[in-house]
Protein backbone atom coordinates (compact mmCIF):
# COMPACT_ATOMS: atom_id res chain seq x y z
CA UNK A 1 0.00 0.00 0.00
CA UNK A 2 1.34 3.70 -0.94
CA UNK A 3 1.25 5.45 2.64
CA UNK A 4 3.02 8.86 1.29
CA UNK A 5 0.79 11.61 -0.15
CA UNK A 6 3.80 13.48 -2.52
CA UNK A 7 4.72 10.51 -4.71
CA UNK A 8 3.12 12.07 -7.81
CA UNK A 9 3.09 15.65 -7.30
CA UNK A 10 4.96 16.22 -10.38
CA UNK A 11 6.54 14.44 -13.73
CA UNK A 12 10.14 13.60 -11.91
CA UNK A 13 8.53 11.52 -9.26
CA UNK A 14 6.65 9.68 -11.41
CA UNK A 15 9.16 8.59 -14.11
CA UNK A 16 11.20 7.92 -10.67
CA UNK A 17 8.77 5.92 -9.42
CA UNK A 18 8.51 3.89 -12.91
CA UNK A 19 12.34 3.42 -12.82
CA UNK A 20 12.39 2.12 -9.56
CA UNK A 21 9.77 0.00 -10.64
CA UNK A 22 11.24 -1.69 -13.30
CA UNK A 23 14.83 -1.93 -11.71
CA UNK A 24 13.32 -4.13 -9.21
CA UNK A 25 11.32 -6.36 -11.14
CA UNK A 26 14.78 -6.83 -13.23
CA UNK A 27 16.59 -7.36 -10.03
CA UNK A 28 14.05 -9.41 -8.30
CA UNK A 29 13.82 -11.89 -11.45
CA UNK A 30 18.04 -12.02 -11.57
CA UNK A 31 17.40 -13.13 -8.01
CA UNK A 32 14.78 -15.60 -9.06
CA UNK A 33 17.49 -16.89 -11.60
CA UNK A 34 20.40 -17.27 -9.84
CA UNK A 35 19.02 -18.35 -6.36
CA UNK A 36 16.48 -21.22 -7.66
CA UNK A 37 14.86 -22.95 -4.45
CA UNK A 38 16.57 -20.17 -2.30
CA UNK A 39 15.33 -17.06 -3.83
CA UNK A 40 12.51 -16.59 -0.83
CA UNK A 41 15.19 -15.49 0.90
CA UNK A 42 17.25 -13.13 -0.43
CA UNK A 43 14.08 -11.85 -1.78
CA UNK A 44 13.35 -10.94 1.69
CA UNK A 45 16.49 -9.80 2.38
CA UNK A 46 16.69 -7.43 -0.66
CA UNK A 47 13.25 -6.30 0.45
CA UNK A 48 14.35 -5.05 4.60
CA UNK A 49 17.65 -3.80 2.83
CA UNK A 50 14.91 -1.58 0.69
CA UNK A 51 13.37 -0.30 3.68
CA UNK A 52 16.27 1.09 5.59
CA UNK A 53 17.59 2.68 2.67
CA UNK A 54 14.12 4.48 2.18
CA UNK A 55 13.72 5.23 5.54
CA UNK A 56 17.27 6.30 6.00
CA UNK A 57 16.63 10.26 4.85
CA UNK A 58 12.84 9.94 6.27
CA UNK A 59 10.72 11.19 3.17
CA UNK A 60 7.59 10.66 3.16
CA UNK A 61 7.09 9.38 -0.76
CA UNK A 62 9.89 7.19 -0.22
CA UNK A 63 7.54 5.08 1.46
CA UNK A 64 4.92 4.87 -1.29
CA UNK A 65 7.60 3.37 -3.81
CA UNK A 66 8.57 0.80 -1.42
CA UNK A 67 5.62 -0.24 -0.29
CA UNK A 68 4.55 -1.19 -3.70
CA UNK A 69 7.40 -2.83 -4.15
CA UNK A 70 7.30 -4.99 -1.01
CA UNK A 71 3.13 -5.84 -1.13
CA UNK A 72 2.21 -6.03 -4.89
CA UNK A 73 5.27 -6.61 -7.26
CA UNK A 74 6.71 -9.76 -5.37
CA UNK A 75 3.00 -10.99 -6.56
CA UNK A 76 4.09 -11.41 -10.12
CA UNK A 77 6.63 -13.83 -9.10
CA UNK A 78 5.47 -15.89 -6.21
CA UNK A 79 4.32 -19.47 -6.63
CA UNK A 80 2.75 -22.60 -5.16
CA UNK A 81 5.28 -23.89 -3.75
CA UNK A 82 6.46 -20.61 -1.80
CA UNK A 83 2.53 -19.54 -0.39
CA UNK A 84 1.67 -22.61 0.97
CA UNK A 85 5.03 -23.30 2.94
CA UNK A 86 5.33 -21.35 6.24
CA UNK A 87 8.72 -20.44 6.08
CA UNK A 88 7.11 -18.36 3.05
CA UNK A 89 4.17 -16.80 4.93
CA UNK A 90 6.91 -15.99 7.84
CA UNK A 91 9.93 -14.15 6.06
CA UNK A 92 7.17 -12.77 4.17
CA UNK A 93 6.00 -11.10 7.07
CA UNK A 94 9.51 -9.34 8.50
CA UNK A 95 9.17 -6.42 5.98
CA UNK A 96 5.41 -6.02 6.34
CA UNK A 97 5.68 -6.02 10.10
CA UNK A 98 8.72 -3.21 10.15
CA UNK A 99 6.80 -1.86 7.97
CA UNK A 100 3.60 -1.41 9.74
CA UNK A 101 5.97 -0.61 12.98
CA UNK A 102 8.10 2.14 11.10
CA UNK A 103 5.03 3.72 9.17
CA UNK A 104 3.31 4.01 12.77
CA UNK A 105 5.77 5.41 14.46
CA UNK A 106 6.35 7.76 11.73
CA UNK A 107 2.73 8.87 11.27
CA UNK A 108 2.30 9.28 15.39
CA UNK A 109 6.33 11.62 15.41
CA UNK A 110 5.19 13.88 12.48
CA UNK A 111 1.36 14.08 12.74
CA UNK A 112 0.18 17.30 14.27
CA UNK A 113 -2.88 16.15 14.52
CA UNK A 114 -3.55 13.07 16.66
CA UNK A 115 -7.51 13.40 16.14
CA UNK A 116 -8.60 10.15 14.73
CA UNK A 117 -11.01 10.86 11.80
CA UNK A 118 -11.79 7.66 10.95
CA UNK A 119 -15.17 7.54 13.06
CA UNK A 120 -17.16 4.74 11.73
CA UNK A 121 -14.16 1.83 11.45
CA UNK A 122 -12.25 2.59 13.99
CA UNK A 123 -13.84 1.11 17.40
CA UNK A 124 -14.76 -2.40 14.91
CA UNK A 125 -11.00 -2.08 13.77
CA UNK A 126 -9.45 -1.60 17.16
CA UNK A 127 -11.38 -3.81 19.17
CA UNK A 128 -11.19 -6.70 16.13
CA UNK A 129 -7.26 -6.20 16.99
CA UNK A 130 -7.39 -6.15 20.86
CA UNK A 131 -9.92 -9.11 20.87
CA UNK A 132 -7.28 -11.32 18.82
CA UNK A 133 -4.52 -10.10 20.81
CA UNK A 134 -5.72 -11.88 23.84
CA UNK A 135 -6.36 -15.15 21.67
CA UNK A 136 -2.56 -14.85 20.42
CA UNK A 137 -1.81 -14.41 24.45
CA UNK A 138 -3.68 -17.33 25.46
CA UNK A 139 -2.82 -19.40 22.18
CA UNK A 140 0.60 -18.98 23.69
CA UNK A 141 0.15 -19.56 27.03
CA UNK A 142 -1.92 -23.00 25.95
CA UNK A 143 1.76 -23.67 24.21
CA UNK A 144 0.47 -23.85 20.72
CA UNK A 145 2.97 -23.67 18.01
CA UNK A 146 4.28 -19.89 18.77
CA UNK A 147 5.77 -19.60 15.26
CA UNK A 148 2.23 -20.47 14.20
CA UNK A 149 0.25 -18.17 16.49
CA UNK A 150 2.30 -15.27 15.56
CA UNK A 151 1.78 -15.71 12.09
CA UNK A 152 -1.69 -16.16 12.59
CA UNK A 153 -2.22 -13.15 14.69
CA UNK A 154 0.05 -10.82 12.52
CA UNK A 155 -3.14 -11.42 9.36
CA UNK A 156 -4.94 -9.26 11.99
CA UNK A 157 -2.30 -6.84 13.10
CA UNK A 158 -2.58 -5.76 9.41
CA UNK A 159 -5.65 -3.89 10.14
CA UNK A 160 -4.08 -1.02 11.95
CA UNK A 161 -1.88 0.01 9.00
CA UNK A 162 -5.97 1.78 8.15
CA UNK A 163 -4.56 4.56 10.40
CA UNK A 164 -1.45 5.47 9.17
CA UNK A 165 -2.61 4.80 5.47
CA UNK A 166 -5.93 7.43 6.24
CA UNK A 167 -3.37 9.95 7.33
CA UNK A 168 -0.26 9.61 5.06
CA UNK A 169 -2.73 9.68 1.90
CA UNK A 170 -4.45 12.67 2.72
CA UNK A 171 -5.34 13.96 -0.94
CA UNK A 172 -7.88 11.91 -2.91
CA UNK A 173 -6.33 11.89 -6.17
CA UNK A 174 -3.10 9.82 -4.51
CA UNK A 175 -5.72 7.28 -3.38
CA UNK A 176 -7.15 7.06 -6.98
CA UNK A 177 -3.41 6.92 -8.05
CA UNK A 178 -3.09 3.62 -5.98
CA UNK A 179 -6.00 1.95 -7.39
CA UNK A 180 -5.23 2.43 -10.85
CA UNK A 181 -1.63 0.90 -10.12
CA UNK A 182 -4.04 -1.73 -8.60
CA UNK A 183 -5.70 -2.14 -11.81
CA UNK A 184 -2.95 -2.23 -13.82
CA UNK A 185 -1.03 -5.27 -11.70
CA UNK A 186 -4.09 -7.12 -11.80
CA UNK A 187 -3.80 -6.40 -16.09
CA UNK A 188 -0.36 -7.84 -15.82
CA UNK A 189 -1.45 -11.26 -13.66
CA UNK A 190 -3.93 -12.03 -15.91
CA UNK A 191 -1.55 -11.30 -19.00
CA UNK A 192 0.29 -13.97 -16.80
CA UNK A 193 -1.57 -16.69 -16.38
CA UNK A 194 -2.66 -16.40 -19.99
CA UNK A 195 1.00 -16.42 -21.11
CA UNK A 196 2.25 -19.59 -18.90
CA UNK A 197 -1.11 -21.45 -19.24
CA UNK A 198 -2.08 -20.85 -22.79
CA UNK A 199 0.88 -19.33 -24.96
CA UNK A 200 3.90 -20.46 -23.78
CA UNK A 201 3.65 -23.88 -21.35
CA UNK A 202 0.53 -24.74 -21.59
CA UNK A 203 -0.07 -26.49 -18.15
CA UNK A 204 -1.81 -24.65 -14.84
CA UNK A 205 -0.30 -21.81 -13.44
CA UNK A 206 -2.01 -19.90 -10.62
CA UNK A 207 -0.93 -17.85 -7.11
CA UNK A 208 -3.14 -16.33 -4.23
CA UNK A 209 -3.28 -12.89 -6.11
CA UNK A 210 -5.83 -14.21 -8.39
CA UNK A 211 -8.00 -13.13 -6.31
CA UNK A 212 -7.55 -9.21 -7.06
CA UNK A 213 -9.16 -10.49 -10.16
CA UNK A 214 -12.83 -10.45 -8.96
CA UNK A 215 -12.66 -6.95 -6.93
CA UNK A 216 -10.96 -5.27 -9.97
CA UNK A 217 -13.43 -6.64 -12.81
CA UNK A 218 -16.07 -5.29 -10.03
CA UNK A 219 -14.53 -1.69 -10.87
CA UNK A 220 -14.29 -1.82 -14.04
CA UNK A 221 -17.83 -3.14 -14.87
CA UNK A 222 -19.10 0.10 -12.12
CA UNK A 223 -17.20 1.98 -14.41
CA UNK A 224 -18.46 0.63 -17.70
CA UNK A 225 -22.09 1.43 -16.29
CA UNK A 226 -21.45 5.31 -15.01
CA UNK A 227 -19.44 6.51 -17.75
CA UNK A 228 -21.33 8.30 -20.73
CA UNK A 229 -18.00 8.04 -22.74
CA UNK A 230 -18.15 5.46 -25.76
CA UNK A 231 -15.06 4.90 -26.60
CA UNK A 232 -13.99 4.67 -23.11
CA UNK A 233 -16.67 2.32 -22.53
CA UNK A 234 -15.22 0.31 -25.09
CA UNK A 235 -11.70 0.03 -23.68
CA UNK A 236 -13.02 -0.77 -20.25
CA UNK A 237 -15.36 -3.33 -21.89
CA UNK A 238 -11.74 -5.38 -23.47
CA UNK A 239 -10.23 -4.42 -20.20
CA UNK A 240 -12.82 -6.37 -18.69
CA UNK A 241 -12.66 -9.11 -20.78
CA UNK A 242 -8.90 -9.69 -20.84
CA UNK A 243 -9.51 -9.93 -16.65
CA UNK A 244 -12.32 -12.54 -17.00
CA UNK A 245 -10.03 -14.42 -19.38
CA UNK A 246 -7.52 -13.94 -16.85
CA UNK A 247 -9.09 -15.39 -14.07
CA UNK A 248 -10.59 -18.54 -16.62
CA UNK A 249 -7.35 -19.92 -17.50
CA UNK A 250 -6.62 -20.60 -13.62
CA UNK A 251 -9.32 -23.18 -14.22
CA UNK A 252 -9.99 -21.53 -10.77
CA UNK A 253 -13.37 -22.60 -10.29
CA UNK A 254 -14.47 -20.30 -7.50
CA UNK A 255 -13.01 -17.55 -9.13
CA UNK A 256 -14.80 -17.68 -11.78
CA UNK A 257 -18.00 -17.65 -10.47
CA UNK A 258 -16.89 -14.92 -8.22
CA UNK A 259 -16.08 -13.06 -10.84
CA UNK A 260 -19.84 -13.60 -12.34
CA UNK A 261 -21.39 -12.87 -8.85
CA UNK A 262 -19.43 -9.52 -8.51
CA UNK A 263 -20.73 -7.99 -11.99
CA UNK A 264 -24.48 -9.18 -10.71
CA UNK A 265 -24.02 -7.83 -7.58
CA UNK A 266 -22.36 -4.51 -8.85
CA UNK A 267 -25.38 -4.61 -11.58
CA UNK A 268 -28.32 -5.02 -9.13
CA UNK A 269 -26.90 -2.08 -6.81
CA UNK A 270 -26.99 -0.33 -9.66
CA UNK A 271 -30.33 -1.04 -10.45
CA UNK A 272 -31.11 -0.21 -6.63
CA UNK A 273 -29.45 2.82 -7.13
CA UNK A 274 -31.76 3.99 -10.12
CA UNK A 275 -34.80 2.77 -7.97
CA UNK A 276 -34.93 0.13 -11.15
CA UNK A 277 -34.71 -3.18 -9.24
CA UNK A 278 -37.94 -5.76 -8.68
CA UNK A 279 -38.45 -9.04 -7.74
CA UNK A 280 -38.58 -10.30 -11.60
CA UNK A 281 -35.69 -8.52 -12.45
CA UNK A 282 -33.50 -10.34 -9.67
CA UNK A 283 -34.67 -13.73 -10.19
CA UNK A 284 -34.21 -13.40 -14.15
CA UNK A 285 -30.69 -12.71 -13.85
CA UNK A 286 -30.01 -15.62 -11.25
CA UNK A 287 -31.57 -18.05 -13.65
CA UNK A 288 -29.25 -16.60 -16.60
CA UNK A 289 -26.49 -16.86 -14.12
CA UNK A 290 -27.40 -20.68 -12.79
CA UNK A 291 -27.81 -21.40 -16.51
CA UNK A 292 -24.50 -19.80 -17.28
CA UNK A 293 -22.53 -21.84 -14.83
CA UNK A 294 -24.35 -25.11 -15.15
CA UNK A 295 -23.22 -24.73 -19.61
CA UNK A 296 -20.08 -23.93 -18.88
CA UNK A 297 -19.42 -27.63 -18.12
CA UNK A 298 -19.46 -27.97 -21.67
CA UNK A 299 -16.01 -25.52 -22.18
CA UNK A 300 -12.77 -26.96 -23.31
CA UNK A 301 -13.61 -30.11 -23.40
CA UNK A 302 -11.07 -30.31 -26.63
CA UNK A 303 -8.26 -28.55 -24.73
CA UNK A 304 -5.17 -30.07 -23.78
CA UNK A 305 -3.80 -29.17 -20.64
CA UNK A 306 -0.14 -30.86 -19.64
CA UNK A 307 -1.68 -31.67 -16.19
CA UNK A 308 -3.69 -33.94 -13.93
CA UNK A 309 -7.20 -35.01 -15.11
CA UNK A 310 -8.22 -33.54 -11.82
CA UNK A 311 -6.69 -29.98 -13.04
CA UNK A 312 -7.67 -30.56 -17.23
CA UNK A 313 -10.28 -27.79 -18.31
CA UNK A 314 -12.69 -30.31 -19.12
CA UNK A 315 -12.78 -31.73 -15.81
CA UNK A 316 -12.65 -28.19 -13.82
CA UNK A 317 -15.41 -27.07 -16.65
CA UNK A 318 -17.64 -30.40 -15.78
CA UNK A 319 -17.14 -30.48 -12.13
CA UNK A 320 -18.78 -26.63 -11.93
CA UNK A 321 -22.02 -28.49 -12.43
CA UNK A 322 -21.27 -31.30 -10.26
CA UNK A 323 -19.30 -30.36 -7.67
CA UNK A 324 -20.28 -33.11 -5.05
CA UNK A 325 -18.26 -35.37 -7.38
CA UNK A 326 -14.82 -33.39 -7.40
CA UNK A 327 -12.20 -34.40 -4.96
CA UNK A 328 -11.07 -30.97 -4.75
CA UNK A 329 -14.08 -29.62 -3.23
CA UNK A 330 -15.14 -32.31 -0.80
CA UNK A 331 -11.75 -32.21 0.91
CA UNK A 332 -12.30 -28.07 1.49
CA UNK A 333 -15.94 -29.50 2.95
CA UNK A 334 -14.58 -32.19 5.14
CA UNK A 335 -11.83 -30.11 6.60
CA UNK A 336 -14.43 -27.06 7.35
CA UNK A 337 -16.42 -29.68 9.16
CA UNK A 338 -13.53 -30.94 11.27
CA UNK A 339 -13.02 -26.96 12.14
CA UNK A 340 -16.34 -26.76 12.82
CA UNK A 341 -16.60 -29.28 15.21
CA UNK A 342 -13.01 -28.10 16.84
CA UNK A 343 -15.34 -24.70 17.30
CA UNK A 344 -18.36 -26.54 19.18
CA UNK A 345 -15.74 -27.37 22.01
CA UNK A 346 -15.62 -23.61 22.60
CA UNK A 347 -17.86 -21.65 21.00
CA UNK A 348 -18.00 -18.49 22.59
CA UNK A 349 -14.47 -18.06 22.31
CA UNK A 350 -13.22 -20.70 19.66
CA UNK A 351 -10.11 -22.62 19.93
CA UNK A 352 -7.52 -19.91 19.18
CA UNK A 353 -4.06 -19.37 17.29
CA UNK A 354 -2.17 -22.61 16.74
CA UNK A 355 -5.00 -25.44 16.21
CA UNK A 356 -4.78 -27.31 13.58
CA UNK A 357 -7.00 -30.50 11.50
CA UNK A 358 -6.03 -33.09 9.63
CA UNK A 359 -7.73 -35.35 6.88
CA UNK A 360 -9.43 -38.31 7.62
CA UNK A 361 -11.11 -40.08 4.69
CA UNK A 362 -10.00 -37.71 0.94
CA UNK A 363 -6.12 -37.13 1.85
CA UNK A 364 -3.74 -39.53 2.73
CA UNK A 365 -1.53 -36.73 4.20
CA UNK A 366 -0.98 -36.99 7.52
CA UNK A 367 -0.21 -32.64 7.85
CA UNK A 368 -1.16 -30.32 10.21
CA UNK A 369 -3.80 -28.01 8.79
CA UNK A 370 -3.58 -24.64 10.11
CA UNK A 371 -5.74 -22.49 7.91
CA UNK A 372 -8.99 -24.20 6.01
CA UNK A 373 -10.08 -23.43 2.84
CA UNK A 374 -13.41 -21.03 4.64
CA UNK A 375 -12.57 -18.00 5.86
CA UNK A 376 -15.67 -17.75 7.47
CA UNK A 377 -15.37 -20.95 9.44
CA UNK A 378 -11.95 -19.97 10.17
CA UNK A 379 -13.04 -17.16 12.26
CA UNK A 380 -15.80 -19.11 14.00
CA UNK A 381 -12.59 -21.90 14.89
CA UNK A 382 -10.22 -19.52 15.91
CA UNK A 383 -12.06 -16.76 17.42
CA UNK A 384 -15.64 -18.34 18.21
CA UNK A 385 -18.61 -16.40 18.17
CA UNK A 386 -17.17 -13.12 19.43
CA UNK A 387 -14.78 -12.92 17.04
CA UNK A 388 -16.87 -13.63 14.00
CA UNK A 389 -19.51 -10.96 15.05
CA UNK A 390 -16.61 -8.40 15.53
CA UNK A 391 -15.88 -9.66 11.26
CA UNK A 392 -18.93 -9.10 10.25
CA UNK A 393 -19.57 -5.73 12.49
CA UNK A 394 -16.47 -4.12 10.68
CA UNK A 395 -17.37 -5.53 7.06
CA UNK A 396 -21.39 -4.43 7.89
CA UNK A 397 -20.29 -0.92 8.85
CA UNK A 398 -17.39 -0.79 5.60
CA UNK A 399 -20.32 -2.16 2.83
CA UNK A 400 -22.79 0.70 4.67
CA UNK A 401 -19.91 3.32 4.30
CA UNK A 402 -19.01 2.81 0.71
CA UNK A 403 -23.24 2.33 -0.31
CA UNK A 404 -23.09 5.88 1.75
CA UNK A 405 -20.04 7.63 -0.35
CA UNK A 406 -21.79 5.87 -3.74
CA UNK A 407 -24.71 7.72 -3.05
CA UNK A 408 -23.63 10.61 -2.02
CA UNK A 409 -20.20 11.51 -3.78
CA UNK A 410 -20.96 14.23 -6.45
CA UNK A 411 -17.50 12.93 -8.27
CA UNK A 412 -18.31 10.07 -11.25
CA UNK A 413 -14.63 8.74 -10.15
CA UNK A 414 -15.62 8.10 -6.33
CA UNK A 415 -19.00 6.95 -7.41
CA UNK A 416 -17.96 3.86 -9.99
CA UNK A 417 -14.94 2.89 -7.76
CA UNK A 418 -17.53 2.67 -4.65
CA UNK A 419 -19.84 0.62 -6.48
CA UNK A 420 -17.08 -1.74 -7.95
CA UNK A 421 -15.60 -2.11 -4.39
CA UNK A 422 -19.45 -2.80 -2.94
CA UNK A 423 -19.56 -5.69 -6.22
CA UNK A 424 -16.09 -6.38 -5.93
CA UNK A 425 -16.60 -7.07 -1.86
CA UNK A 426 -19.41 -8.91 -2.02
CA UNK A 427 -18.46 -11.52 -4.62
CA UNK A 428 -15.14 -11.55 -2.19
CA UNK A 429 -17.08 -12.36 0.94
CA UNK A 430 -18.31 -15.10 -1.47
CA UNK A 431 -15.16 -16.53 -2.20
CA UNK A 432 -14.21 -16.75 1.36
CA UNK A 433 -16.85 -19.59 1.75
CA UNK A 434 -14.12 -21.92 -0.55
CA UNK A 435 -11.09 -19.43 0.48
CA UNK A 436 -8.30 -18.51 3.24
CA UNK A 437 -8.44 -15.04 0.92
CA UNK A 438 -10.38 -12.78 3.36
CA UNK A 439 -7.77 -13.91 6.47
CA UNK A 440 -4.73 -15.03 4.64
CA UNK A 441 -1.91 -14.39 1.68
CA UNK A 442 -1.66 -10.69 3.21
CA UNK A 443 -4.11 -10.06 1.69
CA UNK A 444 -5.30 -7.59 4.52
CA UNK A 445 -2.82 -4.55 3.38
CA UNK A 446 -4.99 -4.71 0.36
CA UNK A 447 -8.45 -4.93 2.08
CA UNK A 448 -7.29 -1.91 4.59
CA UNK A 449 -6.51 0.25 1.82
CA UNK A 450 -10.20 0.21 0.58
CA UNK A 451 -11.02 0.64 3.71
CA UNK A 452 -9.00 4.12 4.36
CA UNK A 453 -9.91 5.22 0.73
CA UNK A 454 -13.78 4.79 1.54
CA UNK A 455 -13.94 6.06 5.25
CA UNK A 456 -11.61 9.09 3.41
CA UNK A 457 -14.92 10.07 0.84
CA UNK A 458 -16.89 9.46 4.05
CA UNK A 459 -15.41 11.80 6.27
CA UNK A 460 -15.14 14.03 3.15
CA UNK A 461 -18.70 14.28 2.13
CA UNK A 462 -19.97 14.60 6.05
CA UNK A 463 -17.68 17.71 6.54
CA UNK A 464 -18.89 18.89 3.27
CA UNK A 465 -22.57 18.35 4.16
CA UNK A 466 -22.06 20.22 7.94
CA UNK A 467 -20.54 23.03 5.90
CA UNK A 468 -23.10 23.39 4.08
CA UNK A 469 -25.77 23.53 7.24
CA UNK A 470 -27.05 27.12 7.47
CA UNK A 471 -26.67 28.55 11.13
CA UNK A 472 -29.71 29.60 12.80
Amino acid sequence: MLLASRLFENKFYYYLFTFIIITNLLIQYVIILAASDNSIYFLIGYNLLLILILFYKEHVQNLAAFLLIVNFLPLLYLNNDWHYNIKYELLTAFPLALLLLLSIFHFLLTSRDLSFKITYLQKPIILLVLYFSIIAIVSLLNNYDTLWVLNQFFHFLLYLLIFPIYYLFNKRKYYHTVLGVLFLISLIIAFEYMLFNQLLFNYRFVTFQSGFLPLVSGIIFAYIILSKNLVHKIIATIFLIIISAGAFVTLTRTLWVTTILVLFFTWILYLKSKNKLSVQKIMLYLILISLSLYMVRDMGGSARQKVTPGESVQYRTQSVANPLADNSFLMRVELSYYAFQRFLENPLFGKGFGDYVKFKFTAVSNEAIYYIDNSWFYFLWKGGIIGLLLFLWLFARFFKTAYFVFNNSEDLRTKYLCLGILGGFLGIAFLGLLSPLLIKYKSNALIVFIFAYVEFERYKIESSIKSEKPII
